[in-house]
């Protein structure tokens, strides 16, 4: 299957806004998280310009989801900084990640009253059963999987009708990229190694449902450096 060219806008690819949660997410201090792995940016979260950058995603996520859910599943939960705001929204917040630190990630969100449940495992293989949860959040982890399709098959299969999948994912632009080397000094493609390309991929082939949001909103699409892609389970 050809893949379209990212700076390219596809015919399934509608700039709609859903309905926006409460302004704002909850944020622990600097410092609080434990950095869980070479991916994991939480240092970075305080630090200004890619800090920015990075606390805002975590605002466009939470503008998407509902604000009352029983259950949520947060897919690549890294240090555990999206789970303050899941945990006010949600009775039952649950995260899956592939490294060791889920003990200690608990720990810290415990002490700031965030009781969640996390879990070390694959996103492609997730341990639940079908029809599980209301909402299933991926942010900028889609990337860093071998299997970004597989991980959306088990995303739909564990959604309950009327759920939503929500995910953000960086866009390969090469001013973007430009930028994000020059305020981390890394390259983006030495951090996916592939992984964008093989997100859009996927997309195409397990998600073409979806609502695909450029962010920051309010420029061209084929400017904005982040999508959120969201798709809604039948009710």
């Amino acid at each position: 299957m050809e893949i379209a060219p990212e700076t390219q806008p596809r015919a399934d690819e509608r700039s709609v806004e859903l309905p926006r949660g409460r302004p704002g997410t909850r944020f622990p201090k600097k410092g609080w998280l434990p950095t869980t792995g070479p991916v994991d940016w939480i240092a970075q979260y305080h630090t200004p310009g890619i800090g920015f950058v990075l606390r805002r995603r975590l605002s466009w996520v939470a503008g998407v989801l509902p604000l009352r859910m029983s259950a949520v599943l947060e897919i690549g939960y890294g240090s555990g900084v999206f789970q303050y705001e899941l945990s006010r929204r949600a009775r039952f917040s649950v995260g899956i990640d592939v490294h060791a630190a889920g003990a200690t990630v608990r720990a810290q969100l415990g002490k700031d009253g965030v009781d969640v449940a996390l879990l070390q495992g694959s996103g492609v293989s997730l341990p639940f059963r079908d029809d599980a949860f209301d909402a299933v959040v991926v942010i900028s982890a889609l990337e860093f999987m071998p299997d970004p399709a597989g991980c959306l098959r088990e995303a739909r299969r564990v959604l309950r009708p009327g759920g939503r999948f929500v995910c953000l994912r960086p866009r390969e632009l090469k001013w973007a990229d430009a930028v994000f080397q020059a305020l981390t000094g890394s390259s983006p493609e030495a951090e996916f190694v592939g992984g964008r390309a093989r997100v859009r991929h996927a997309i195409q082939t397990q998600a073409p449902d979806a609502r695909r949001l450029p962010r920051p909103a309010g420029i061209p699409r084929f400017l904005a450096p982040y999508e959120l892609l969201v798709f809604d389970v039948p009710a």
